[in-house]
């Protein structure tokens, strides 16, 4: 009877048993590599890790006098041994109240040494330190190419209190939302570590880690290491500005941010809306659609539309101030039962809730205000509110608050308030220029109704 199991050479030629063997090597190996792959990783991250650790720093904003910390971020030695890059938003003490901070880099030496700011990139939040003597440590190489979707890499940094960190993640991508494009990094960014340097598996700088999401776990968001690159190469052109310079230069920076604020205007997908018999200025751009909401209010016999409109994210100046941002309100009243002096009071009230001028800020000067008549396109006379007050740390830039109504009579009318804050007047007035410029009345609405 035939069995196989007998003599299995019989029916097999010997060089099957050399591939059967092979092929169970194969599956050992195989299955070795796949689990031994976070074992890997691992290691690549232990001795990626104290290869660039000594390059890696903690800077410090301390209030002067000994008198504690203020802030606390990362940042990493490039182009020379006394250069450290981080984020321009963790330096901003030392940059407008120097007199009252002191900016100092600890490396990993426990070192501590003195630096001051010599360069900053306010639209993509980039800062470059000189300090009083240089580092004894390895330049980080910084790769100008973006990683591709899905390519591992690390995140290195201080997070707070704890000791520092590698995370381990992967690039996904761009985020265009913002006024600069940002790498999407899958991993856990923390405080801390704004200022450090995101690397590939090599040890290269693909970007500085700048902000993690609140609303998603592990998203992080990284400067990508071209704009270090370009500020870095301007940095090494010019001579070491003072104080008062840079923030000359910071201000020609938000000068230029606002310019294109203005010019992001014009690509609203609707920039016009119509209130009733109005028209009005919409979008103020494309990601930021305007919000409507109406009100009624019994006791003194009116409804209101109120139509909000925000401008692209501004850039960040400093704690609780933005420049380059623009807010937009416009009101709707209808009162079919009022007469036009009833009309007229509603106006008012509403032009003086929407002055915005009352709180005078230590780094502002006192608002100037005036009020004129203004012929607008279409044949309208408009009644204008104009608010400037200077932004005393930044040159030549202030904020603004317009608020206009048409000189109309009738049920119907229409105020507008527009908030500007740090841009220069040329731009401030294009931009006023630009909101009254779409306002129209349709005198037959009423007659139009059913």
């Amino acid at each position: 009877m035939f069995n196989p199991f007998l003599d299995a050479s019989r029916y097999f030629p010997p060089r099957f048993y050399t591939w059967l063997s092979l092929f169970k090597w194969c599956a050992v190996l195989v299955g070795f590599l796949g689990s031994n792959l976070s074992w890997a990783q691992a290691t690549n991250a232990e001795t990626l890790f104290k290869r660039i650790r000594p390059s890696v720093v903690v800077v410090r904003t301390e209030v002067s006098g000994n008198l504690g910390l203020s802030s606390s971020a990362s940042g990493f030695i490039a182009h020379r041994k006394d250069w450290v890059v981080t984020n321009y938003h963790a330096v901003t003490e030392a940059i407008y109240d120097a007199k009252a901070h002191n900016l100092t880099v600890h490396a990993a030496n426990e070192l501590k040494k003195t630096a001051r700011v010599i360069a900053v990139d306010v639209l993509n939040d980039l800062a470059v330190l000189q300090l009083d003597s240089p580092i004894d440590a390895p330049l980080l190489e910084l790769r100008e190419s973006l990683p591709a979707k899905g390519e591992n890499g690390f995140s290195v940094g201080k997070p707070g209190s704890f000791d520092y960190s590698i995370v381990n993640g992967s690039f996904n991508g761009m985020h265009d939302e913002q006024s600069s494009p940002l790498i999407v990094f899958s991993g856990a960014i923390n405080s801390g570590m704004s200022g450090g340097p995101t690397l590939d598996t090599s040890g290269r700088v693909v970007g500085v880690n700048v902000a993690t999401s609140t609303r998603h776990q592990l998203i992080g968001l990284v400067i990508p290491s071209s704009a270090v690159s370009a500020l870095i190469k301007q940095t090494a052109q010019q001579s070491v500005p003072d104080n008062a310079q840079l923030r000359a230069d910071i201000s020609r920076q938000f000068a230029k941010f606002g310019r294109q604020q203005l010019h992001r205007l014009d690509s609203g997908l609707n920039n016009v809306r119509r209130l009733g018999p109005f028209n009005v200025r919409a979008d103020l751009a494309n990601e930021h659609v305007c919000a409507t909401e109406r009100q009624a209010n019994t006791k003194w016999r009116y409804s209101m539309v109120k139509q909000t409109c925000e401008s692209a994210s501004g850039l960040y100046v400093m704690d609780e101030q933005q420049a380059g941002r623009i807010i937009s309100g416009s009101f709707l009243l209808q009162g079919p039962g009022l007469n036009d002096l009833q009309m007229a009071n509603l106006v008012e009230r509403r032009l003086y809730s929407l002055s915005g001028v009352s709180k005078v800020p230590d780094d502002s000067t006192p608002w100037q205000c005036n009020e004129q008549r203004v012929q607008v396109p279409w044949g309208l006379t408009v009644q204008l509110h104009a608010c400037r007050r200077a932004l005393t740390k930044l040159p030549n830039l202030n904020e603004y608050r317009f608020r206009y109504t048409p000189l109309v009579t009738g049920p119907n009318a229409l105020v507008v308030a527009m908030g500007l804050d740090g841009f220069d007047d040329a731009t401030a007035k294009a931009i006023l220029r630009k909101s009254m410029s779409s306002l129209a009345f349709d005198a037959n609405f009423e007659k139009a109704k059913p």
